[in-house]
């Protein structure tokens, strides 16, 4: 296609992102699955069985405990909170959720940082840096 004739029908018609598709599509498939599961795309593969989310992995003794940790929050939601609705208590849980996954990263961020510092200068200077970046925040 030359220059002069790229307008804006053009740049609906060229796929930019087609290598990068194809790419991801192609490492989709490199993911062991079941043999039957697996379909041309990679939209309908099964991984139920590798995802910790999954009731397939709570039943095997594999998840991660989202479903007792929602059933617990929101009943004691529901309890405590005046004119709570389910909704609302989906909410506070997420805002929680992310609060506590920040917070746990935040924290082992901070410890690998100190764990680098006291074999790089020493445990005191580790402890010294560790209070100024505490307090820089």
């Amino acid at each position: 296609m030359r220059v002069k004739d790229f307008g804006n029908t053009a740049v609906y018609a060229v796929d930019v992102a087609g290598g990068d598709r194809q790419a991801a599509l192609r490492a989709m498939h490199r993911v062991k699955v079941r043999p039957a599961a697996a379909t041309s795309s990679g939209w309908g593969t099964d991984v139920a069985g590798t995802d910790k989310r999954s009731v397939h992995a709570w039943l095997n003794g594999k998840g991660d405990l989202r479903a007792t940790w929602w059933n617990l929050y929101s009943r004691l939601y529901m309890a405590v909170v005046p004119e709570a609705c389910l909704e609302r208590a989906m909410y506070s849980f997420h805002g929680m959720h992310h609060a506590v996954t920040l917070a746990r990263l935040d924290f082992t961020a901070a410890v690998v940082q100190t764990a680098a510092d006291i074999k790089r200068v020493g445990t005191l200077e580790a402890v010294r840096s560790l209070v100024l970046r505490e307090l820089k925040r």
